[in-house]
């Protein structure tokens, strides 16, 4: 059957070739990238054309001037922008369920500092939407292509984001 299916493509694009059947209409090269650059992707697309670097020396939040730093172990400001990690969530630090959540917290805190400070990273819009109700910018923190929220979930100081928080207090 392979062989009968590249017979039939060689057929098909000789007969193209020698104008037996017309050429499709197929948009130019330069026609794509014109229109590829006007789609909305925050709409159109569960995945950004193009991974932000990430690029910066972190730092733990502590005053109010808030540039390059860590929150907690899912939120961060870079260049001045806040940010959300869209695919986990951790423990909450300013307002834990229980005591066990509190320490989970700033581990997880700690994780993402270092990680943040490490090198290879990207960010990747991965949701329809670019941003959640407080105004933070929605994105995957990836590693040399890889999600670090999956490292976080393996290390214990993170669960998959599913819409809605799972207790850190059983």
């Amino acid at each position: 059957i392979p062989m009968r299916l590249t017979a039939l493509s060689l057929l098909g694009v000789a007969a193209i070739y020698l104008g037996i059947i017309p050429t499709p209409n197929i948009p130019s090269v330069e026609a794509i990238s014109d229109v590829a650059g006007m789609i909305d992707v925050s709409t159109t697309s569960s995945v950004s054309p193009d991974a932000e670097p990430l690029r910066a020396r972190f730092s733990i939040c502590t005053s109010a001037t808030r540039i390059n730093c860590v929150v907690d172990g899912d939120t961060f400001w870079y260049a001045g922008v806040k940010y959300r990690i869209s695919d986990i969530n951790t423990p909450e630090i300013g307002q834990p369920g229980c005591e066990r959540e509190r320490q989970l917290g700033h581990q997880a805190q700690v994780a993402l500092l270092q990680t943040l400070n490490g090198a290879g990273l990207t960010l990747e819009q991965q949701e329809r939407r670019d941003t959640d109700r407080y105004g933070r910018r929605l994105r995957v923190v990836m590693q040399d292509g890889h999600s670090i929220g999956d490292i976080m979930i393996a290390q214990g100081l993170a669960h998959r984001w599913q819409g809605h928080k799972l207790s850190w207090c059983d």
